[in-house]
């Protein structure tokens, strides 16, 4: 069952890394709907998020990583869904905040996603 208590909010900007150290803070506590979710759709928001920075060879093997410790195979075959929903999001977030090339940028990557779906 993939369905958990979740970040919920898991991208490079709520990490941080000292030494052999990882932190991850800011996650969604405040909101029981957000916070339960599937486990796949937050390994696909960081995932998304690294290809976005233009990390996507970091994204390829945390998403290798992921799916080797938890031998969820059917996950695979989600996460190409929910990164394109989290990037679609990502995009009109971004188009709220009056980012216009950052939104371009995300629905792009989202237009991407959704020829692979």
């Amino acid at each position: 069952n993939r369905i958990k208590w979740c970040h919920g909010d898991l991208h490079s900007g709520n990490i941080f890394l000292a030494g052999k150290k990882i932190y991850i803070f800011d996650c969604i506590e405040f909101n029981e709907r957000f916070a339960i979710q599937d486990v796949a759709s937050d390994v696909a928001f960081l995932a998304m998020d690294l290809e976005f920075h233009g990390k996507k060879k970091f994204a390829e093997l945390f998403v290798e990583k992921y799916l080797a410790e938890t031998g969820d195979q059917d996950a695979a075959k989600l996460l190409i869904f929910y990164k394109c929903y989290r990037a679609f999001v990502r995009g009109k977030i971004s188009s709220f905040q009056n980012k216009k090339s950052e939104a371009r940028k995300y629905f792009g990557l989202a237009r991407n996603y959704a020829k692979n779906l």
